[in-house]
């Protein structure tokens, strides 16, 4: 159970409260014109990876903070050796991943949105993204071997929450799984970074 608790609405909250601001500061400096003298000096490219960096780190503090308190939380009531190293580990780098999908979609919004109307439109289908593992949580919890399970936490918007929960179950995924379900998540979110500075420029 303190496994499974790993993955999470923590994740969701950290990564929520730190991906969606990318998107108003995106707009924000397109209307105030920042972003034109911004180019002056790098490429788009190099812009929207710089903010996405900058919200990793953010992610990273956030995660730090929680997982020293869930840690202790389930030593104080006896549930330490539940929770492992490589899980802690794994968790971390999932959460990473999941900073660098989200927030590039985020990224990619905000450029592509001219005004706050047009962005809560394009929202509504990356919130439907960024929920889709909730709603096939159970079968692969109950089945994490199965065709099914394996498939959904190779599609990069459910890798970071599905792999890491396939992890703290039996049977583990295994280790091309596991290769394959990062190169294809850091594949998307390094295409939606590019994309996001194309239309930005």
């Amino acid at each position: 159970t303190c496994s499974i608790a790993l993955v999470k609405s923590p994740r969701f909250l950290i990564v929520i409260s730190t991906a969606s601001p990318l998107l108003n500061s995106v707009m924000e400096e397109k209307m105030t014109r920042i972003s034109e003298v911004l180019l002056g000096s790098l490429s788009p490219f190099e812009l929207m990876a710089g903010k996405l960096l900058g919200v990793i780190g953010v992610s990273i503090v956030l995660s730090a903070l929680y997982l020293s308190g869930a840690y202790a939380f389930a030593v104080y009531h006896g549930y330490g050796d539940a929770v492992t190293a490589a899980q802690i580990v794994w968790f971390v780098v999932y959460l990473i991943l999941a900073m660098l999908i989200y927030g590039s979609l985020f990224i990619a919004i905000g450029a592509a949105a001219t005004d706050l109307k047009d962005a809560q439109a394009l929202m509504t289908p990356c919130m439907l993204l960024f929920m889709s593992p909730i709603f096939i949580w159970m079968p692969v919890l109950r089945a994490p071997g199965s065709t099914m399970a394996i498939v959904a936490s190779l599609v990069p918007f459910a890798t970071p929450v599905l792999m890491t929960l396939r992890m703290a179950l039996s049977p583990a995924p295994t280790v091309w799984q596991i290769a394959l379900g990062f190169v294809l998540a850091t594949a998307t979110s390094a295409f939606f970074v590019w994309a996001g500075g194309r239309v930005f420029r």
